[in-house]
């Protein structure tokens, strides 16, 4: 059975203007200059994840990144070709700038096979949430503004599709299992953007979208994030003041977080 219509995600009434203030080294003036370029290079269908998807959502640079991650549904040209343009060189995931950022980019597959998915727990989860990221992606408009005090003169701006709040979620608590080796202190980061998205959109908004998330990746997420936030919430604290040493995330809190989401998820799925 081939099937690209998994049960209705709640989308919330979210704003798509975002507002963002410029950091004094200018490296978010590059960055959405870089997406620019990315869109101007004509990748079709795409969307804007990982890190800085997380940033923007937040409309806070909590971490700097030179990485911009993305995904596209588009089938031919493979997407990585079509960066080639604006590109210095490629990698084997994107292509590299001329001042050295990164733009890795994930072809999705727009239609989703239920019935063809990875046996395998960690790759069926690495399909599901990227698909599910470019399936509800939202279309927003990001402005650069040079000074927060009145908004200031707006530096630059850009519009794109831009990953929603559980659908990152997801592809980062997936990403988190699966890094290990000389990947494993990314997963310090991607517990913090959980983490934040968590608490930034209120842990029953979250709940109720993954609830509509495709095949198992609600269920899976759920029990994750409980033995990640709550079974083992010493671990993910500490990970999260490895990697914000100044907001003190206490094991307790991160627990009650966790509890919170999992009740909630219990009631909607």
């Amino acid at each position: 059975m081939s099937s690209s219509h998994p049960k209705d995600s709640a989308v919330s009434g979210e704003r798509s203007d975002i507002m963002l203030i410029a950091d004094a080294n200018g490296a978010m003036a590059t960055l959405l200059g870089h997406l620019g370029e990315v869109d101007q290079a004509g990748l079709s269908d795409w969307a804007l994840i990982g890190g800085l998807a997380v940033m923007v959502r937040l409309e806070n640079a909590h971490r700097p990144t030179r990485d911009i991650d993305t995904l596209s549904r588009q089938v031919d040209p493979e997407p990585k070709l079509t960066l080639l343009g604006i590109a210095e060189r490629a990698t084997p995931t994107g292509v590299v700038l001329a001042d050295g950022t990164k733009v890795d980019v994930i072809g999705v597959d727009p239609r989703l096979d239920l019935d063809a998915l990875p046996e395998d727990v960690h790759q069926r989860m690495f399909v599901l949430s990227h698909w599910w990221m470019a399936e509800t992606a939202e279309v927003v408009t990001l402005s650069l503004f040079d000074q927060a005090e009145n908004h200031g003169e707006i530096i630059a701006r850009c519009t794109l599709r831009r990953a929603r709040p559980a659908a990152l979620v997801a592809a980062k608590l997936q990403s988190i299992e699966t890094r290990r080796g000389a990947m494993a202190t990314k997963r310090e980061s991607d517990a913090y953007d959980a983490y934040r998205l968590l608490r930034a959109n209120h842990p029953d908004e979250i709940a109720e979208e993954l609830s509509g998330g495709p095949a198992d990746l609600g269920s899976w997420c759920a029990t994750y994030l409980e033995s990640l936030f709550v079974d083992r919430c010493g671990q993910t604290a500490r990970w999260l003041r490895n990697v914000s040493p100044n907001e003190l995330v206490e094991a307790g809190d991160l627990s009650a977080l966790g509890a919170l989401f999992v009740e909630a998820y219990g009631r909607f799925a």
